[in-house]
């Protein structure tokens, strides 16, 4: 699980979990335990403690809704990984293009304080988003706005349409930023729903697997429920 430790809302108790299991592991191990409970020489034994067929088909379809939330859950993160992609691409195009208009600045505004300062050529280059797209967006601004600067850059072959191809492509990745964000939060709301649901039934499993190790000595019928049992060599 991507958290071990999750909060049932029904006892307020923390349920711990095994965190080198996945969800989707933890599902398929409650769907055998449960469907196996239900075999004739598993069953009349578990009657006897209050677990019957009519509780155990009931967490079975619990079962079918946890499929569908881990299949919802994978779906989610998988558009919001394309859309990762499609930004990251994005980006590295724009910034690629970027550096060299930058370089290629450095050179011919060279000594002119007014123009590194204006154009951010003498500052750090900055990772962050955020800051990357501010720092970005005010250099082609500022060749834009002004004649002088416009004219120099035209000389190093930046020209006005690659100025405003490039804060047509800003806009874009702008979009982007935000698509990826948004999926991100559907990701995760997933997720969360997901391990809700979990939280809800584990408790049921947790159960019915600490009766089967009581009620049964047979290590073949524990490991039929998928109960790891731990074998002790025979000493001879």
């Amino acid at each position: 699980m991507e958290n071990p430790e999750n909060q049932n809302p029904n006892s307020g108790k923390s349920i711990v979990r095994n965190q080198y299991i996945s969800a989707e592991q933890l599902i398929t191990k409650m769907k055998i335990a449960f469907t196996n409970a239900k075999e004739p020489e598993i069953l009349p034994e578990l009657e006897t403690v209050g677990i019957d067929q009519k509780n155990l088909d009931d967490y079975l379809t619990e079962i079918t809704n946890l499929e569908q939330l881990s299949q919802q859950q994978i779906k989610e993160y998988g558009e919001q990984y394309a859309e990762t992609d499609k930004f990251n691409a994005k980006r590295a195009e724009i910034d690629n293009l970027y550096t060299r208009h930058r370089n290629l600045a450095k050179i011919v505004f060279k000594d002119d304080r007014q123009a590194n300062t204006t154009l951010g050529i003498d500052a750090g280059r900055k990772q962050a988003f955020a800051a990357w797209y501010q720092q970005v967006s005010n250099f082609y601004a500022q060749l834009l706005a002004n004649a002088d600067f416009k004219t120099k850059a035209e000389a190093v072959n930046i020209k006005d349409t690659d100025i405003t191809a490039m804060q047509t492509a800003l806009q874009e990745v702008s979009a982007l930023k935000e698509s990826q964000k948004k999926e991100l939060g559907e990701a995760q709301k997933a997720t969360e729903t997901r391990d809700a649901a979990i939280d809800m039934l584990y408790p049921k499993y947790t159960e019915l697997i600490a009766f089967a190790k009581v009620l049964f000595p047979d290590d073949q019928t524990l490991e039929k429920m998928g109960i790891v049992v731990k074998r002790k060599d025979n000493l001879l």
